[in-house]
């Protein structure tokens, strides 16, 4: 008998510890659902926020002056990457729901303020002269043993607009702007192939539209480098802003004082800037960057948001790949 009630009185005590632990297990569940909601809730607080004041710096796109708007449209792809980055680090507590409607919406003002950087600051701007007005000369040794060719040796620059110039339609040839032609300037180079550029001075901007197989060797930006549908070239390049579209299977030794974008592109291999030639520290303090200060590591992908994987677009270039480079 002693040892039945034994058992029962036991079965008891085990009863009251299984259902104190499941009361106990029930308040964390709920502790824990208040403490998301409440993250959840600070999150979508911050991000209207930060929505909206992307909203409003577009809304006075249009008010910006001419030669203000390519540092204002820096300002609001900066302000994307980080609520991008905001969004990919909030990923462990926020809902697939919650994550699909803010990456829409990211993509919607993406998509908006390239659309209006398009109209109020066309890239597509310059004019250039014929081959028979073209002047010839000759450098020697442009580039590391690896990258010569038997390239003629050209200089095209169009002053027709008296802030911007460029090179559109090349192939096969070595392309060069002087000092005297590109401070402050804006520079375009569009349209080409097998073709290396050499911009050896302080430009204010520099667009590379839809080259292929082509090698750019550029002293220091003041400003942004946009460069979009590029295909296996190598960039040696140092701004304030880079942006990157649409492009595949490159080498960018690159010098950037924010954090660098990416969108829609692949197979893209980073290393620090390492370019040689005459001017290029006296180069450096007229364009106000930091010779020092490089964040070439920085880079945000639009494209991927996982926040605890690094995106598979693009990667530290080989060692053996990162060379360094004289013009």
């Amino acid at each position: 008998m002693a040892t039945k009630e034994q058992d029962k009185i036991s079965l008891i005590f085990k009863r009251d510890i299984e259902r104190k632990e499941n009361i106990k297990k029930q308040k964390d569940i709920k502790e824990l659902n208040c403490a998301s909601n409440e993250k959840i809730d600070y999150f979508h607080e911050e991000f209207t926020m930060k929505c909206s004041e992307i909203e409003n710096l577009l809304s006075l796109s249009s008010n910006i002056s001419l030669g203000n708007l390519a540092e204002h449209f820096n300002v609001i792809f900066k302000n994307l990457s980080l609520l991008q980055k905001y969004v990919a680090d909030s990923n462990l507590f926020l809902r697939s729901y919650d994550i699909k409607k803010c990456n829409d919406i990211l993509h919607n003002l993406n998509e908006k303020t390239k659309e209006l950087e398009d109209n109020l600051l066309p890239k597509k701007r310059f004019g250039f002269r014929n081959k028979s007005k073209l002047t010839n000369k000759t450098e020697e040794n442009p580039l590391p043993s690896k990258d010569v060719t038997d390239f003629a040796v050209k200089s095209s620059i169009q002053l027709n607009d008296h802030n911007s110039i460029g090179f559109s339609n090349r192939s096969n040839e070595v392309l060069c702007l002087k000092e005297s032609d590109i401070h402050k300037k804006n520079i375009d180079v569009s349209n080409s192939s097998n073709c290396t550029v050499k911009i050896l001075g302080s430009p204010s901007t520099l667009h590379l539209n839809t080259l292929k197989s082509c090698t750019v060797l550029c002293g220091p930006v003041s400003t942004s480098i946009f460069a979009s549908n590029c295909e296996n070239c190598t960039l040696v390049i140092a701004c304030q802003q880079f942006r990157l579209h649409s492009s595949k299977q490159l080498k960018i030794f690159l010098h950037v004082t924010s954090r660098a974008i990416i969108e829609d592109c692949s197979e893209i291999y980073v290393a620090p800037y390492k370019l040689k030639y005459a001017k290029i520290e006296e180069h450096f303090k007229e364009s106000g960057l930091d010779i020092s200060s490089n964040n070439w590591q920085s880079i945000d992908d639009f494209n991927w948001l996982k926040a605890n994987e690094h995106s598979p677009n693009w990667s530290l270039m080989d060692a053996n790949d990162a060379v360094e480079w004289t013009a």
